[in-house]
């Protein structure tokens, strides 16, 4: 029999699995999936989005159909974040009262728990982000930091889009029509925000909320804390395509158990979740090396 406390628990586990994406920046690049029964060390499959080929036609009844080509990306499950926290007798009877209406527990459990998704959600994204260096596409001042003034700011999302459009001159682009993404960090805004085009733009996009702040050279631009910055004052900020470049495995299991600690009428809370990243697009992947000062 599933006890009160137990079912709070599993509402923990759901609000996660629920909100973690929205969460996620730097990961709107990538093609994450949740996985279950993992281990840390363990090397799960990651399905890549399908690749269609074209070819000549001149005429008459087609080939037979071929299989949309699909990549697999292997992911080490190498990272974890773990979480521990105690709810009052009070906490736990509101999330009690709300067990005959599932929907509103998980949005109840989310309440207590936002902060920890939100941190883990961080983690992941900055793990999606030191992937830089598998960049295919790479721009800098002959191995110097560019020096960001508001005009070259914009210059730099004109080149990336050359170059992916540009793909490999065989009639293979990079480009995707409305589904380019950037992701800069906020010293890079700065900079952005003093042209006309991205002056007083608020954020409210519906498909990609968190983080936008605009449009420009065809790149949706998402502003992120977690792009590296390996030393002071350079920035890699992140070009490429909307769940397509990069790969995530992420468990979906919590691993939530429940506890009563001795001379304590308060149950606390313990568990983990593991997760890894990879780069397997390489060509749909830019950086570019900035060093962005804030200064009026």
């Amino acid at each position: 029999m599933t006890t009160s406390k137990q079912m709070i628990a599993t509402a923990f586990s759901k609000a996660f699995n629920k909100h973690f994406y929205d969460e996620l920046v730097v990961g709107k690049l990538a093609h994450s999936e949740m996985k279950e029964h993992i281990n840390k060390g363990d090397e799960v499959d990651i399905i890549m989005p399908g690749l269609v080929t074209l070819f000549d036609y001149d005429g008459g009844d087609l080939p037979d159909a071929e299989a949309a080509l699909t990549s697999t990306c292997k992911v080490k499950i190498d990272r974890g974040k773990a979480f521990h926290f105690e709810l009052s007798e009070m906490e736990e009877k509101m999330m009690e009262k709300s067990a005959d209406n599932p929907e509103s527990q998980v949005e109840l459990a989310k309440d207590y728990t936002s902060d920890a998704i939100k941190q883990f959600a961080a983690a992941v994204d900055t793990a999606y982000a030191n992937l830089y260096t598998r960049a295919g596409h790479y721009l800098d001042n002959d191995g110097e930091a560019i020096t960001l003034t508001a005009q070259n700011a914009k210059d730099i999302f004109a080149y990336m889009q050359a170059k992916f459009q540009r793909g490999d001159g065989k009639g293979h682009t990079n480009w995707l029509d409305g589904a380019m993404v950037c992701v800069i960090p906020p010293e890079y805004q700065f900079y952005l925000g003093k042209l006309d085009e991205l002056k007083y733009t608020e954020s409210g996009k519906d498909e990609i909320r968190k983080g936008y702040i605009g449009n420009l050279c065809g790149w949706e631009i998402l502003v992120s804390n977690n792009i590296a910055q390996p030393e002071d004052g350079v920035f890699y900020p992140l070009f490429g395509v909307k769940g397509k470049t990069l790969a995530g495995g992420i468990s979906s299991d919590l691993n939530t158990v429940l506890y009563t600690p001795e001379k304590n009428f308060n149950t606390c809370y313990k568990g983990y979740g593991l997760f890894g990243v990879g780069a397997p697009r390489a060509d749909y992947l830019g950086t570019v090396k900035v060093s962005a000062a804030l200064s009026l």
